[in-house]
């Protein structure tokens, strides 16, 4: 364990001292896409979340949004729930696999940490304090603070720039470790390129 965490340490540096900078630019205004073959009780966006008081507008710079939503994932505040990102790569017209994902055992717990992508993209924007309910409480809004809707990140290792998407998924599971009958997937699109320096 103790070498795992000494490998992390210096994979972690490594990427931050030889990595190059790439940054996403959302590319659908509408942002959220549903997960194609999602199987039964998957839900989309809308299955968190109501969208209706949130909106987005689209110019050369990216996509802003700014408004509110409501959590609307029927599921129990005492629940963990476990997030994933999987990156894919278009090309020649077929979604390939990336070796970038991302996985949190219990999103509950890291929602607001800083170091973390989603909290540059997502939560550091939120401006009502919603860690006590994270996103198992239906009927709480989400007040949001308009922004600009773009991640930057140094990446070591080999990145095509081009077209992606972000396959985002969430999943509940109650307290004797069961997980609940539906499920959240969702996918944003975007392009990535190399920002010069």
């Amino acid at each position: 364990m103790e070498l795992q965490l000494i490998l992390l340490a210096v994979l972690s540096f490594l990427s931050h001292a030889n990595g190059a900078d790439y940054e996403l630019v959302v590319v659908d205004e509408d942002i959220f896409s549903s997960c194609p073959g999602a199987g039964p009780g998957t839900l989309d966006i809308h299955g968190l979340l109501d969208m209706s008081e949130f909106s987005t507008s689209m110019d050369s710079d990216g996509v802003t949004v700014s408004g509110n939503t409501t959590m609307v994932w029927d599921i129990e505040l005492e629940d963990r729930v476990t997030f994933s990102v999987n990156l894919l790569y278009l090309e020649r017209g077929t979604w390939k696999p990336t070796m970038f994902s991302l996985f949190s055992n219990d999103f509950c717990k890291v929602m607001y940490e800083k170091k973390q992508l989603w909290y540059k993209v997502w939560t550091q924007h939120i401006s009502n304090d919603i860690q006590d309910k994270c996103i198992n409480s239906p009927g709480t809004k989400i007040i949001l603070n308009t922004y600009l809707v773009k991640l930057t990140s140094s990446i070591s290792g080999p990145l095509r720039e081009g077209h992606y998407k972000a396959n985002i998924a969430f999943r509940a599971f109650d307290s004797y470790g069961v997980e609940r009958p539906t499920r959240i997937c969702y996918e944003i699109l975007g392009d990535i390129f190399k920002v010069t320096k």
